[in-house]
């Protein structure tokens, strides 16, 4: 498949003048949007009469989608709240990229549907680079087929360090006291407990957690497979754990997956990647079981603010 062939580009949006039109239009085109949804992985609006947080919740809202909310995950990105279902997309500094990854699923519980709308373009930089997980995992399967029987057979644990507060540093600064929904350290044991992970505490009241093994390969509704997982953001952006050195993604064995298969998978990616960049008041829709998607650095006076709403 084409890289622009995995991006729809919705016509005709921009003649809708108002928020009642918009809504009106997407009650009456909700089936095709998903069938193109289906079929590209990524849709794209662009020219709406949308221009701040609540008018995107009204546009998101349109699609009577269950709300997947941000402060009920187990993300480990910051972000900040804007209306009860949209918020920032990450709060990590312009100069650090975020690697293609399938949003949130390094946890037990994941969206099917990303929208982000674009408040403010920046004027350098910043670009969304999209990947199709289904075309990556054929692309992988031919390359070595060995290395996809070992993600489908063992699936994957991830480990991260969870800090003491927010922190701003990396993509991954969420607090584990707004991880996991908790305040105490009694409860936040509880917490790991139920979802099977393991756990240490370091210095400074930080968490060193391991996951339990969740799938590398997701099976689509069409029969394709995707390769699912947070494999190259973790291993490229998250780094190892400062305290006992421990790969930030493993083989759900225990295995370490070797430099060599990440470098593969990298080259793999790139390959096949579109760079999405933005314009103000774009928004696109991303079915996330299908395409992983990051974020390029940025730069320029001008304030990057990208914003985003999860479904079930």
């Amino acid at each position: 498949m084409n890289k622009i062939d995995f991006l729809k580009e919705i016509p005709n949006v921009s003649a809708l003048e108002t928020l009642t039109s918009v809504e009106n239009w997407i009650f009456k085109n909700k089936i095709s949007i998903e069938f193109d949804l289906e079929k590209y992985g990524a849709i794209l609006f662009s020219g709406l009469p949308i221009t701040n947080a609540s008018e995107f919740d009204q546009f998101v809202s349109s699609f009577q989608y269950e709300a997947f909310t941000y402060e009920d995950s187990l993300s480990n990105a910051v972000r900040i709240n804007k209306t009860d279902k949209v918020f920032t997309a990450n709060e990590a500094p312009k100069e650090i990229e975020i690697f293609l990854h399938h949003e949130m699923a390094q946890t037990p519980a994941y969206p099917k549907n990303i929208f982000f709308f674009c408040k403010s373009a920046s004027s350098a930089g910043g670009q969304t680079p999209l990947c199709r997980s289904d075309e990556l995992y054929e692309e992988i399967l031919k390359a070595d087929p060995a290395l996809i029987n070992e993600f489908i057979q063992n699936g994957v644990i991830y480990h991260s360090t969870m800090s003491n507060g927010d922190e701003l540093v990396s993509g991954q600064g969420r607090s584990w006291q707004k991880t996991l929904g908790v305040l105490l350290k009694d409860e936040a044991e509880t917490k790991l407990r139920k979802l099977g992970y393991s756990w240490n505490w370091i210095e400074g009241d930080n968490l060193s957690v391991t996951t339990r093994a969740f799938e590398a390969i997701k099976e689509l509704n069409d029969g394709n497979k995707s390769f699912f997982n947070q494999v190259l953001a973790a291993s490229l952006g998250w780094g190892k754990n400062s305290e006992d050195d421990v790969a930030p993604v493993r083989f759900g064995n225990g295995k370490e997956i070797p430099l060599s298969s990440i470098q593969l998978i990298s080259e793999l990616a790139n390959n096949s990647t579109l760079l999405r960049c933005w314009k103000d008041r774009d928004i696109l829709l991303i079915d996330n079981y299908r395409v992983m998607h990051g974020r390029k650095p940025f730069e320029g006076n001008k304030k990057r603010e990208v914003l985003v709403s999860l479904s079930a």
